[in-house]
């Protein structure tokens, strides 16, 4: 039995594993090149469930996360964020070592490098294709261009091709809210590519949102995918239509350290630290995290009514319906599935399997 002390994130490996079978066989099918992105669990030993189900390149957020799974033994790397030039002595020690793919998206990105590289190393330019978060847009066909002739005329910068994270995804609620957005994204696509006066088999067009690579059913004009949440999915993937509630891999197991029958509150040991402080609206209330007891196939919820209502820093206040409430004793531990999954992996650290063992992250 796992004696739980102090937030403790729960791992089901069963449901993490079929999570990525399902994505393998889903890139299998629409002959898409499978790049998993690695910030979601940030683990050797989850990067080897990968490595089982047969992938063999990978993404990753930061020059740091690369430079541990090159450690690990993967040698086909895309750095999924625009280069940061303040680490080039790093990314030439890296590049050195593998594959190294990186997202340069302005001219003076693409010279500095050029200058400063000592390997080759293989360029995405990072597409927007309706996140507005970093990227070109797919209209601005002028500065898209412009990249291109500065890497072909570099001998380090080798360009790839493109690459977008299609973050909103996130605003779906709905598959087929995902499906139309993911159209949208499509049709930006393939219309920059028909704006390109270049043979389209020359380049690759990658794409990285777990809502659309889960939902989609046509990936016309795409070459390869590289989600990363889907590896555990969480209650914000559930609400957007990403996935069903039985295909969350973790939950935060926290101890009980009080309780209120004057408000139905109960208090755990596991605060902003723990699951950090993003929030979703369902049925009309804003929560951070749902509880759930561990259930055979995954985690069962208890009611609606029944949620991390508020959060400091190592404090949590659950908000417990009539029924709830009467079940949970100081002493006792209550399970809580997140709502991002991804911090809270990074707030936490590390994963506690059912049978005991413990998963680091790097």
């Amino acid at each position: 039995m796992i004696q739980i002390t102090e937030p403790t994130l729960l791992l089901n490996e069963d449901i993490c594993r079929a999570n990525i079978q399902r994505m393998v066989e889903k890139a299998q099918h629409h002959s898409l090149q499978f790049k998993p992105h690695m910030k979601t669990h940030q683990s050797a030993d989850i990067g080897e469930w990968l490595r089982e189900a047969g992938v063999e390149a990978i993404t990753v957020s930061s020059v740091t996360m690369a430079s541990f799974f090159a450690q690990q033994g993967w040698s086909d790397i895309t750095i999924a964020f625009p280069c940061n030039l303040r680490e080039v002595e790093a990314i030439n020690q890296l590049a050195e070592e593998v594959d190294l793919t990186l997202l340069v998206n302005a001219p003076e990105t693409a010279q500095r490098l050029q200058k400063e590289l000592a390997s080759p190393v293989s360029v995405y330019i990072e597409l927007d294709t309706g996140s507005e978060r970093t990227g070109l847009p797919t209209t601005n066909i002028t500065g898209i261009e412009k990249l291109i002739a500065i890497f072909e005329d570099s001998d380090v910068l080798q360009w790839k091709g493109f690459y977008s994270h299609p973050g909103h995804s996130y605003s779906a609620r709905s598959v087929e809210d995902i499906r139309r957005i993911h159209q949208s994204v499509l049709d930006r696509i393939n219309t920059l590519k028909s704006a390109l006066n270049m043979n389209a088999d020359v380049y690759e067009i990658c794409i990285g949102d777990t809502p659309c690579c889960s939902k989609g059913t046509d990936f016309s004009g795409i070459d390869a995918i590289s989600p990363g949440n889907f590896v555990f999915y969480d209650l914000m993937q559930a609400q957007i239509g990403s996935c069903a509630s039985s295909d969350i891999a973790t939950a935060v197991a926290c101890p009980i350290v009080d309780r209120y029958p004057d408000r139905r509150q109960i208090a755990i040991y596991g605060g902003a630290i723990h699951f950090s402080k993003e929030s979703i609206e369902m049925d009309g209330i804003a929560h951070y995290g749902l509880v759930a007891k561990p259930a055979d196939q995954g985690w069962s919820k208890l009611d609606k009514g029944t949620y991390l209502a508020g959060l400091s820093q190592e404090h949590g206040i659950v908000q417990c319906s009539p029924a709830s409430f009467e079940q949970f004793q100081i002493g006792d531990v209550v399970t809580v599935l997140p709502v991002h999954s991804c911090l809270t992996a990074q707030l936490l650290g590390e994963y506690q399997l059912p049978s005991g063992q413990k998963i680091s992250q790097f």
